[in-house]
């Protein structure tokens, strides 16, 4: 009787391991739009913080130059 009662605390201990813990994302009251900048004088030349346009081309030209590994490579 004790071996049963602890395989089933061991298999309830297992299966609580087993449970999905939320992924909902939380509410972050300061949030602000990411091509508005944070304040730092460190900022990518070229690109004018608040000024969603240049926020955008920049977006393209790293995507192109430094995230593509097709241009990477010799052709």
């Amino acid at each position: 009787m004790i071996k049963h009662a602890m395989i089933v605390s061991l298999a309830a201990l297992a299966l609580a391991g087993c449970t999905d813990q939320k992924q909902e994302l939380h509410s972050n009251a300061n949030y602000q739009q990411a091509y508005k900048g944070t304040g730092s004088k460190f900022v990518q030349p070229g690109w004018t913080p608040g000024d969603r346009n240049s926020w955008e081309q920049e977006l393209k030209v790293r995507t192109q130059q430094g995230q593509n590994e097709y241009n990477k490579t010799a052709h």
